[in-house]
């Protein structure tokens, strides 16, 4: 097909709104409009993706998008954006990338987990980011472009399903711009653009979907609390492959993909208070490395923008549409009361046991050396929770590496100077917006003498004598951790918080930050 009569054809851009008729929307047009030119310009192929190793962190993907950016100055932040996702999966010919631009976005776009042969799982297509987090970059850059409630707006895909007398023959959304009527296409790069914007794999990557299935699927418990399973990075000084710690409990819903769908709405909402001005690389560099970088309040920030939506609802609208496409057709035997269960759950599980609870670094992510021996485990719940200040380090820390060595030294100290089997903490409490894993849910500590065995010890970074944390990171203890402790089960309801100094002669936490969790729920005197 000639080039000029595909792009006569009406193909609408895959966006997360039609655009209205402004000037901004006839630029926007315009912008889809290069955009395709450029994926089906017949320009040099891309060649196969190298097997070069790369180094999977949050500056590599900036470097490329400065390259990007380099190449294609007349692409908005969101028109890149699509032309970098499309790269992943268009046949080479259709590709405006050079080879080397081709093999590195394939490489990091690439998402998925695999079972390797020893039974252990690696995330592919993450990147560890300057917060100590890791992301998952092709959900990043969906949500940036398409909105957090991909694959929701399908209102007549619904209706469908509840009236079998329905004359719907597909839906399109002028608000979500997706499109299901069907096109016999014989050109190569048309059938591409029809697959698109069919966007099965748009749906399925998207969050309000991705929550649905993990709580359709048989091999799920619906009673079961939903765990986003982390992992580790092969270095932390030179990352090029993550292992996750455990199986995937809920399918889809790893650390780095709620991560990476957080951080795209995100992004996607600062783009919307300055469109003019900003374009891709430098939304990542306020968001990731600005003064007041905002990847460790992912969750918190994502809270409010969700705030006022029936997520539930929005779960199963997503459902209703996936089952639509090709592939959701395994769906169709799944009745809508089974649905409406499954989105209730998903929807709860998702809010009280992700986004309700602080984002933990785990031990492998800050360094710790092995536990000496072998740990004794708690009997839980637990009934009390002492809170600690470390004295020592006495400063705040304020950045991902910063706390990490903090943490790697009071081990050493612990283990070394006072031979204790491991740091002594539970958790402890960085001024970047994160709790680092201590001895965790299931240990028993150091940090409490005589009462470590039905207590967990937490302790903030910092001497907290004269002065205490900012109020958003004690947050993260008392709005946060505890609760959290109390849904999962780690702690009794009538847990009682106590200062170290209560049980213990010292001066620890600090007599302003003692002077302040005594204002806390659940405070005891004696």
């Amino acid at each position: 097909m000639p080039m000029m009569q595909l792009l006569d054809q009406q193909v609408k851009p895959v966006s997360g709104s039609a655009e209205p008729r402004t000037e901004e929307g006839q630029r926007n047009q315009e912008m889809d409009s290069v955009l395709l030119i450029l994926l089906c310009a017949l320009c040099a192929k891309a060649g196969t993706v190298s097997n070069a190793p790369v180094k999977m962190e949050m500056d590599t993907f900036l470097s490329l998008v400065k390259d990007l950016e380099s190449s294609f100055p007349e692409l908005s932040a969101r028109s890149l954006s699509k032309l970098m996702l499309s790269t992943v999966t268009v046949p080479s010919h259709c590709t405006s990338f050079s080879k080397d631009q081709t093999n590195l976005t394939q490489t990091l776009l690439t998402y998925k987990v695999v079972e390797m042969e020893d039974s252990k799982f690696q995330e592919q297509g993450v990147v560890l980011a300057p917060d100590g987090s890791t992301v998952a970059l092709r959900p990043l850059l969906q949500a940036f472009v398409w909105g957090w409630k991909a694959g929701t707006d399908c209102e007549q895909v619904e209706s469908k399903y509840k009236s079998p007398d329905s004359n719907s023959q597909g839906a399109h959304s002028e608000d979500s711009g997706y499109t299901y009527e069907k096109r016999n296409q014989k050109d190569l790069c048309a059938q591409w653009l029809h697959s698109n914007q069919n966007n099965d794999s748009i749906h399925s990557s998207s969050l309000t979907i991705s929550l649905g299935l993990a709580f359709l699927d048989t091999n799920v418990a619906l009673d079961k609390h939903l765990v986003a399973v982390d992992g580790c990075w092969d270095s932390i000084s030179d990352p090029r492959t993550f292992q996750l710690q455990n199986p995937p409990c809920h399918s889809g819903l790893t650390m780095a993909f709620l991560n990476g769908v957080l951080d795209g709405t995100l992004l996607g909402e600062l783009l919307k208070q300055d469109p003019k001005e900003q374009n891709l690389s430098s939304l990542l560099l306020g968001f990731y490395w600005g003064n007041a970088s905002s990847s460790p309040y992912r969750r918190q920030d994502f809270q409010a923008i969700i705030s006022g939506h029936s997520l539930e609802r929005l779960i199963q609208r997503a459902i209703h549409c996936y089952r639509e496409m090709e592939a959701g057709h395994g769906l169709h035997n799944i009745n809508e009361e089974q649905i409406k269960i499954a989105a209730g759950t998903a929807a709860r599980e998702f809010e009280q046991h992700f986004l309700d609870c602080p984002a933990v670094i785990p031990r492998c992510m800050w360094g710790a050396k092995p536990y000496n021996g072998k740990p004794t485990f708690l009997r839980l719940p637990l009934s009390h929770v002492f809170i600690h200040h470390t004295y020592e380090p006495s400063q705040p820390c304020t950045s991902f590496s910063e706390c990490a060595a903090n943490m790697r030294s009071m081990q050493n100290f612990h283990q070394q100077d006072r031979s204790w089997d491991d740091i002594g903490y539970s958790y402890v409490v960085g001024s970047n917006g994160y709790l680092y894993e201590g001895r965790g849910w299931n240990w028993v500590g150091a940090h409490t003498r005589g009462h470590n065995t039905f207590a967990y010890g937490v302790s903030f970074i910092g001497d907290y004598t004269s002065k205490v944390p900012k109020n958003s990171i004690l947050a993260l203890v008392k709005d946060r951790f505890l609760s959290c402790a109390v849904r999962l089960g780690y702690i009794t309801p009538n847990y009682i918080i106590q200062g170290h100094r209560q049980v213990v002669s010292t001066s620890c936490p600090g007599d302003a930050l003692y002077k302040e969790i005594q204002s806390w729920d659940h405070f005891k005197e004696s």
